[in-house]
């Protein structure tokens, strides 16, 4: 049963993430990633498997406490306000990821603009292949239905970035902050890759006989 229609979830284990998703919510609108009301975060306990996620409506440079609704490991609204209508990704991304205690969807310009283009996107430098060395994609399905969901879990099963045709992306980690980095490095190898394209490059790429050293300390 919902607790709260509108008051933030009360729970102070949250405090620490819901911090850094505000954070992280502000970098996001700055460096483009998300335009107005657009993508969502979450964080998942992985103790009860309950989670959070931003409100239905939410601007991201905007978040608060009150900003982010509770749910059960089995999706029931607890607490908090209305969740957004894409909390069934984020849930069904839990489901096959049990490692993964963050996700973030975000709607990155480049990496929708080269998917819709049909150009994957390239690894050109070490951050690329360190944090995301695989990139997945689904094709458009309609936003917040379980048909999206089903696709975009089904993708993260092997791999920890995305791109959703037509949409934008999903990122997954143990961290927002390396979530935040894996969203960023998977705009910025796709912003690399289509101004290559323009030059009429459509293969150069980080070597693959030194993937296995692209590791960070």
């Amino acid at each position: 049963m919902n607790r709260a229609a509108s008051a933030g979830i009360s729970d102070p284990k949250w405090d620490g993430v819901i911090e850094r998703f505000c954070a992280i919510g502000r970098a996001s609108v700055e460096r483009g990633l998300v335009v107005g009301s657009a993508g969502n975060l979450s964080a998942r306990d992985p103790e009860t498997g309950e989670m959070i996620v931003t409100a239905t409506g939410t601007f991201f440079d905007a978040l608060t406490r009150d900003t982010f609704a509770l749910l059960s490991a089995s999706g029931e609204h607890l607490d908090g306000p209305k969740p957004s209508s894409e909390w069934r990704l984020h849930h069904g991304v839990y489901a096959v990821r049990p490692d993964a205690t963050v996700v973030m969807h975000l709607h990155p310009e480049y990496s929708v603009m080269l998917d819709e283009l049909g150009l994957p996107i390239r690894q050109h430098i070490l951050d690329h292949v360190a944090y995301v060395p695989k990139i997945g994609r689904i094709p458009f399905f309609p936003n917040g239905s379980e048909a999206l969901a089903d696709a975009a879990s089904e993708a993260m099963r092997d791999c920890d970035a995305i791109v959703l045709g037509n949409h934008g992306c999903s990122v997954l980690s143990t961290d927002p902050d390396d979530a935040f980095r894996k969203a960023q490095n998977l705009e910025q190898a796709a912003r690399m890759t289509y101004r290559m394209a323009l030059l009429g490059d459509r293969s150069t790429e980080f070597p693959q006989e030194l993937r296995a050293t692209a590791m960070h300390a």
